[in-house]
């Protein structure tokens, strides 16, 4: 899941920089700017980013099921334990 993470987290903060660095050269300061940005490079996210969100989406998917599986081992494990008292 880290790389998937990475790489998805990356190309979004750059296109955050590049849209916000675009309202900047438009003539936006200050909080309009940023928030402009946010709402841009968030629907252009939303678009071109699909494969990489997809890729992040199933490697916590595959992890999630890994985790249960192992939850599920370990209460087989206990529950085959004998108890303390002997019973």
């Amino acid at each position: 899941m880290g790389k998937a993470f990475a790489l998805y987290s990356g190309l979004r903060l750059l296109a955050f920089v590049g849209t916000y660095g675009l309202m900047l050269i438009v003539g936006l300061r200050s909080l309009v700017a940023i928030a402009a940005a946010v709402l841009v490079s968030s629907l252009i996210s939303l678009f071109t980013l699909r494969r990489q969100r997809d890729a992040v989406s199933a490697a916590l998917d595959s992890r999630r099921g890994s985790r249960q599986q192992e939850q599920a081992r370990l209460r087989r494990l206990l529950d085959d334990e004998p108890s303390a008292d002997g019973h």
